[in-house]
């Protein structure tokens, strides 16, 4: 079964975030305390907040599809705004309420999660979506992906 493409991001993320939830019950050893956890977990929900509004922005201002699913009717190569900074920051506001979730669930396990999480969406959505943007825009994609690094 090819994958790619296949699972949108929010149900990834609501597997990896099941899968935290399993780890911290069922690994109660790995538990942690941090001083000062919930300001940070505040800021990291509200920091991908902001990186995943601004994305959704962006696209919508330059009126292409933010589908992850339909990559092929992107109708240009959005390279300003949050994208000068990464070309995923959708994917990277997934991550940091993924590494939020860590911190609530105060469980070290929880953090082995994220690399998962990081690599599937790589490997499954995101070189699917680089291919398609390099067949559309091959010259304009190119460039863009030299400027801009794909997380951060």
């Amino acid at each position: 079964m090819n994958l790619e493409l296949k699972v949108i991001p929010p149900v990834q993320l609501v597997i990896c975030a099941s899968l935290m939830f399993a780890l911290a019950y069922y690994c109660p050893q790995y538990s942690f305390t941090l001083a000062l956890s919930f300001p940070l977990i505040i800021f990291l929900i509200v920091l991908a907040s902001i990186i995943g509004t601004l994305a959704l922005y962006d696209f919508r201002k330059h009126k292409t599809t933010f589908h992850p699913h339909t990559p092929e009717k992107t109708r240009k190569v959005v390279d300003s705004g949050i994208y000068a900074h990464s070309r995923n920051p959708m994917y990277l506001a997934l991550a940091l309420i993924l590494f939020a979730l860590a911190i609530y669930l105060k469980n070290i396990a929880c953090f082995a999660v994220m690399p998962l999480f990081i690599w599937y969406i790589t490997r499954y959505q995101i070189k699917p979506e680089e291919e398609m943007l390099n067949k559309l825009f091959p010259t304009d994609y190119q460039i863009y992906s030299q400027k801009v690094r794909r997380w951060l």
